[in-house]
C-alpha cells in the first residue's frame, strides 16, 4: 500500500495565517478551500487564523481527499496584503498560487492575478 505522503508547506515560524492549497483530482489544478467547497481564486481562500480553524480546514481537506476531490492538501502560511489577499510565504507555494510562469496574461493565471 503507497505511504501518506504529503509535501507540506516549508515555512519555518509561525504557521499562521494559513490556507488549505490541493490539487484537483481530475483536472490538476491549484485549487484552495473557500467558504463554499473549493476555488481556483486564491483571493477566495479561507484563512486560518487560530489553530483550531487551521485543524478544522486539514480535516476538511483530509476529507475531500477520502472522497477523491482533491490530491495532497496542505496548510500554507500565508501573509495578507493590503487588498486582503492571501500570498504564500514560501516560493513553491507562492508559485504555485500564481499558476503557469509562462505567458502570465494569458489563461487561468491572468483571471487571478497575485503580487510579486
Amino acid at each position: 500500500m503507497a505511504k501518506d505522503h504529503r509535501a507540506g508547506s516549508k515555512v519555518r515560524g509561525d504557521k499562521l495565517p494559513a490556507i488549505l492549497m490541493a490539487n484537483h483530482l481530475l483536472d490538476g489544478d491549484v485549487v484552495f478551500l473557500a467558504d463554499k467547497g473549493w476555488t481556483l481564486d486564491p483571493s477566495k481562500a479561507r484563512v486560518a487564523f487560530d489553530a483550531e480553524t487551521a485543524e478544522a480546514m486539514d480535516a476538511e481537506g483530509k476529507a475531500a481527499f477520502a472522497a477523491n476531490v482533491v490530491v495532497d492538501p496542505y496548510l500554507v502560511p500565508v501573509d495578507l496584503k493590503g487588498t486582503g489577499l492571501p500570498v504564500a510565504r514560501h516560493f513553491r507555494d507562492a508559485m504555485r498560487q500564481k499558476g503557469p510562469s509562462i505567458h502570465p496574461d494569458m489563461g487561468k493565471q491572468a483571471d487571478y492575478r497575485t503580487p510579486a
